[in-house]
């Protein structure tokens, strides 16, 4: 057999190159579906957030709330499209980016509108986290100023230090999907405001026998539409996590993405067992907002480090997470008497806090392949600036977004903007500010909110 000739080397040199081409091509393809397609369930978190805010809220307020979610994901789309991914990522400054601005078509790259899209539905997550501690109370058009507020610029300027090369936190702290950029952010501001909106009407009351201020319990209505919505959210976390490598193709990256999903999972999981024996313990039955808590925490505090922490690390984390928000529901509560209705801020500030100081004692450097001490968990021999870090960013996160919020929502405090009348509060939101109640379940509620027949109608 004759050797190959120069010519027929080259063929097959060009033939295996081809190859090779395609087989990268077809890999970003599949990263890129698979992105997209964790994007899309992603946003299905708008309507776990809007089931169980409307579960947890008196009817009354009903159509309120899912009119804020739904306006969220409307007014965090526009906002983000402007100016927000353009903080976000791009230019060279590392505390806020000069990139697309409106996705401007000569500057994008083929990869661009798939990446605005994941990363407008976490923006919209940020904006959503406020809706359920302002609920009750918030005029409507304060909900549309601070949603593109948060959407466009306080949450893109966070997320520029974290996940953009030329940000000042990138590379340093462990906040792979978000646990501070995120929801340390977004229960900051639903702290905020909180805070300035000041309690509902009957939330603090006087005890007679001591003296004291007290809370009291309002309940919500309907407790099927939250349970309903912490398990659709518990869905979306999946989505949210996984998809946060960006990559799927490859072994390694598969694992990653399904260890991701376990984590996830069995944080929630744990997070919820924890705080159903809190309330049984606290209050003598099972209460079924201790479990939503605990779930919704324990699945926030594995967001920063989904991608680096074994699963029974990730059960105890979500005990952690679970204890860390019952915590500040009691602090909020008992000692500040912050009404938060639904334990937002509890729930995504405190498990996100618990989950970035966690990741630095417990960040597996398999997962990643580092070798420098400084990016190592001090369980696997780090020696401790990784918690630094975490501490660093933790500081930086809640400055940035309770000042920012806190302003804004001082500013529409100042001009009246913020809180309703207590007539308003009394009746309701429903009737108040949107023309009509969200349930019509009896004949007069029916014929109240039915159009009149044209041989009914009576001109004056």
């Amino acid at each position: 057999m004759s050797d190959p000739t120069m010519e027929e080397v080259m063929a097959m040199l060009a033939e295996t190159q081809d190859i090779e081409a395609k087989s990268t091509e077809n890999s970003n393809s599949i990263d890129l579906f698979f992105v997209l397609t964790m994007g899309i369930l992603c946003f299905l978190l708008q309507a776990g957030f809007g089931l169980l805010e409307v579960g947890s809220v008196r009817a009354k307020n009903a159509q309120n709330i899912m009119m804020k979610n739904l306006m969220d994901a409307a007014v965090s789309a526009i906002a983000y499209w402007l100016i927000g991914y353009g903080i976000a990522y791009g230019g060279t400054n590392s505390f806020i980016g000069d990139g697309i601005w409106a996705l401007k078509p000569d500057l994008l790259t083929p990869e661009d509108y798939i990446y605005w899209y994941f990363n407008y539905v976490f923006a919209g997550t940020t904006a959503t986290i406020v809706s359920g501690a302002v609920a009750e109370r918030c005029q409507f058009r304060a909900y549309l100023v601070y949603s593109f507020a948060l959407s466009g610029f306080i949450y893109p300027v966070a997320s520029h230090w974290i996940w953009d090369g030329s940000g000042f936190l990138f590379g340093k702290v462990q906040d792979f999907a978000g646990g501070g950029a995120v929801h340390m952010v977004g229960g900051a501001a639903a702290a905020a405001g909180a805070f300035f909106l000041g309690p509902r009407s009957g939330k603090f009351v006087e005890d007679p026998d001591t003296g004291k201020k007290v809370p009291t319990t309002i309940p919500g209505h309907n407790a099927v539409l939250a349970s309903l919505g912490a398990l659709i959210l518990w869905f979306g976390f999946f989505a949210f996590n996984g998809g946060s490598s960006y990559v799927i193709s490859g072994s390694g990256n598969y694992d990653a993405v399904g260890r991701a999903v376990v984590v996830t999972t069995l944080g929630g999981a744990a997070g919820s067992f924890t705080l159903l024996i809190w309330g049984f313990y606290a209050n003598g039955v099972w209460d079924l907002t201790y479990p939503i808590n605990g779930l919704l925490a324990g699945m926030i505090g594995t967001c920063s480090g989904a991608n680096v922490l074994d699963p029974w690390a990730a059960f105890i984390l979500g005990i952690l997470a679970a204890v860390g928000c019952q915590l500040q529901i009691l602090l909020f509560e008992n000692v500040l008497f912050i009404d938060d209705p639904l334990g937002a801020s509890a729930v995504h500030y405190a498990g996100g806090m618990v989950g970035m100081i966690y990741a630095a004692f417990l960040k597996n450097p398999k997962y990643t392949g580092d070798t420098d001490p400084d990016l190592i968990g001090i369980f696997y021999g780090g020696n401790g600036k990784l918690l630094g870090y975490a501490f660093y960013g933790i500081i930086v996160y809640s400055a940035w977004a309770f000042g920012t919020s806190g302003v804004l929502f001082f500013s529409l405090n100042k001009i009246g903007w913020l809180r309703v009348s207590e007539e308003e509060e009394a009746e309701g939101m429903d009737l108040s500010h949107h023309g009509g109640k969200a349930y019509n379940m009896d004949e007069e509620d029916i014929l109240e909110s039915a159009p009149l027949k044209e041989e009914e109608a009576v001109i004056e």
